[in-house]
């Protein structure tokens, strides 16, 4: 007799959670709930918006749960019969009481080569600090943030043109497959646990408000390394007068130093040269506040005015 699938409560919020949500729904196991973050206003007409897993949960009619603080309002898991929890980037800290409710365990799929990158923001904190490579890992849930052992990995090369948006549109079918792959395993008992090497521990901690503002005192590798980590949303910015003047994608240009710091040297249609403290890069893609988003030659043909302006 075939054993029953695996009864699962599933714990993550924005789209990439969603999207393997509905992977593990169609590979036919029972999901007994979805838990999320609140719903959150979005935009400038500060609409409040459900989670992309809430929706998944209304499409298959599945029951969905958004504690405020599920620290403190778990009382929901006492309705169901759990055997595991599978979480991705669900948002808060989960309690040991919330960790020991399912039968076999809590288990989280975390972008990032683990040891490497512990924390809200691994993917964007890959491409921050030029990395060549990211992946996700399957780890056993303890109280320490994302410090579990680990069950299964896999790797995900990063291109030279990628940024947070076109990275993170990658991770969605590589952690679909990646789960198709291991959590059957996993279920099975045929996975091994492998504890971390905390001597190589690293950290990506949440992107705030303040990281937003590129620092021009940056070398020019980890100048675009933020560039990348912050595009396409929120995107990085430079202080232009009163406005912010965000930067989308750029690259190295040369090693040379022939202007002073933050100096605009040229507006080409091949793009926008910034004096930089090891050398210039080359901007391709930019907005000015409250302005359309312009590429390099769009930006060649209504501001070269811009030459000579330097950014502090």
């Amino acid at each position: 007799m075939n054993k029953p699938f695996p009864k699962l409560l599933l714990m993550g919020t924005p789209q990439l959670a969603a999207d393997v949500f509905e992977a593990i729904i169609i590979m036919g196991y029972p999901v007994v709930g979805i838990v999320s973050q609140p719903d959150s206003v979005i935009g400038r007409h500060k609409i409040l918006t459900p989670t992309p897993t809430k929706m998944l949960a209304q499409k298959y009619n599945i029951p969905f749960f958004q504690p405020e603080k599920i620290k403190l309002d778990h009382q929901f898991l006492s309705t169901l019969q759990i055997d595991y929890i599978i979480t991705l980037a669900y948002g808060q800290i989960v309690p040991q009481v919330v960790l020991d409710a399912p039968r076999f365990g809590a288990f989280n799929l975390h972008g990032s080569l683990l040891p490497a990158l512990r924390g809200a923001s691994p993917i964007r904190y890959s491409l921050i600090q030029g990395d060549s490579v990211t992946g996700m890992t399957l780890m056993k849930m303890v109280l320490a943030m994302d410090a579990g052992a680990m069950f299964a990995q896999a790797s995900l090369p990063i291109a030279e043109d990628d940024v947070y948006t076109t990275l993170l549109a990658k991770f969605s079918s590589f952690t679909i497959q990646f789960v198709k792959n291991y959590l059957p395993k996993l279920f099975a008992g045929e996975l091994i646990a492998k504890e971390q090497d905390e001597n190589l521990v690293t950290f990506a901690p949440l992107i705030k408000k303040e990281h937003e503002l590129l620092n021009i005192n940056l070398p020019k590798k980890a100048f675009i390394g933020w560039i990348k980590g912050l595009a396409d949303e929120p995107g990085g910015y430079l202080q232009d007068g009163d406005k912010k003047f965000k930067i989308f994608r750029a690259f190295i240009e040369n090693d040379s130093f022939t202007h002073p710091l933050g100096t605009i040297i040229d507006v080409r249609k091949d793009g926008i040269i910034l004096q930089l403290t090891d050398g210039q890069i080359r901007l391709f893609d930019v907005q000015i506040e409250g302005r359309t988003r312009l590429t390099a030659q769009a930006f060649y043909a209504g501001y070269r005015s811009y030459i000579g302006r330097i950014f502090k």
